[in-house]
C-alpha cells in the first residue's frame, strides 16, 4: 500500500498533486515537455509511478491539470494586485508588472510553446483556461478606452498582440544565490556586483517592455515612466555585445 503524505485522504491526494505540479514546473524549466517522461517526473516528485497514473492518465493529462492550477493562482493573485486600483492605466501598468515578474513562476507563456505539443483537444482546454487571464486584461483595456485613455481599437486583437508582445521577453533571473561565508572577499564582492547587476538588468527589462507596450496602445508619454537612466546604463552595459533578449535594452523607446 503507498505511504500516505497526508492526515486524511483528501490530504494526501492535494499533496501528492501539489508534488508533481513542482515536478512538471520544475523539469519544464530543465528541457522540453516532449522529453520529459512519467517516470522523471514520478522520481523528480518522490513519488510512485503507480500514484502519477493514480492521478493522471497520461502527461497531457498532468500538464493540462498543472496549466489549469497554474493560470488560476495568477489570476487569483491579479485580482488581489488589481482591488482598490481604479485608474485604467495603473490598473495596466500591475497587470504588465505582474506578467513579466511571475511569468516562469506561472509559465505564463508555456500555453503558446506547449499547445503545439499536445492532442487538438487539449490545445481546446489550455485556450479556454488562459481566457480567464485574458478576460482581466480584455477588461482593463475596455475601460482605458471607455475614458479616452487609449485610442478605440479591437480589444481581441490587441491582448493577442499584448500577450505575444509579453511572452516574447525572456526576463533575467533573479540575483543568484549569496557567495558561501568562505568564500574570498574578492569572490563576494564580485558577486554582490553581479547581484546588483542582475538586479539592474531585471527591472531595467520589466520597466522597459511595460513602457513599450503601454506607448504602443495609445497610452500618452507623460503617462508613461521609463526605469531611470542610471539603471538603464548599467544593465546596458551588461548586455554590450550580446544577442540575447537583453538586448531589448537598446530599443529606442528607451533612449528617445
Amino acid at each position: 500500500m503507498p505511504k500516505i503524505i497526508g492526515s486524511t485522504l483528501a490530504a494526501h491526494r492535494e499533496l501528492t498533486r501539489s508534488r508533481l505540479f513542482t515536478a512538471l514546473s520544475e523539469l519544464l524549466s530543465e528541457e522540453p515537455f516532449d522529453a520529459i517522461t512519467m517516470a522523471q517526473i514520478a522520481e523528480r516528485a518522490e513519488v510512485g509511478r503507480t500514484a502519477v497514473y493514480n492521478h493522471f492518465s497520461d502527461k497531457e493529462a498532468l500538464l493540462l491539470a498543472f496549466m489549469e492550477d497554474a493560470t488560476a493562482k495568477f489570476a487569483n493573485f491579479l485580482r488581489d494586485k488589481l482591488a482598490g486600483i481604479d485608474d485604467p492605466i495603473e490598473q495596466l501598468t500591475v497587470y504588465l508588472r505582474s506578467y513579466l515578474d511571475l511569468k516562469d513562476q506561472f509559465h505564463l507563456a508555456s500555453s503558446i510553446t506547449l499547445s503545439k505539443q499536445v492532442s487538438s483537444q487539449h490545445t481546446a482546454r489550455l485556450h479556454d483556461h488562459a481566457g480567464i487571464v485574458e478576460h482581466i486584461l480584455l477588461h482593463i483595456l475596455e475601460a482605458a478606452m471607455a475614458q479616452g485613455r487609449i485610442p478605440q481599437q479591437n480589444l481581441l486583437t490587441l491582448v493577442a498582440l499584448i500577450h505575444s508582445c509579453l511572452a516574447g521577453v525572456r526576463v533575467p533571473t533573479h540575483s543568484p544565490a549569496d557567495s558561501p561565508a568562505d568564500a574570498p572577499d574578492n569572490a563576494r564582492a564580485g558577486s554582490d556586483e553581479d547581484a546588483a547587476s542582475r538586479t539592474d538588468a531585471r527591472e531595467a527589462t520589466i520597466g522597459t517592455v511595460v513602457a513599450f507596450i503601454l506607448r504602443a496602445i495609445g497610452v500618452a508619454a507623460d503617462e508613461v515612466s521609463l526605469p531611470p537612466a542610471e539603471q538603464l546604463e548599467r544593465a546596458h552595459s551588461q548586455t554590450s555585445g550580446s544577442t540575447d533578449s537583453l538586448a531589448i535594452l537598446r530599443c529606442p523607446v528607451a533612449h528617445g
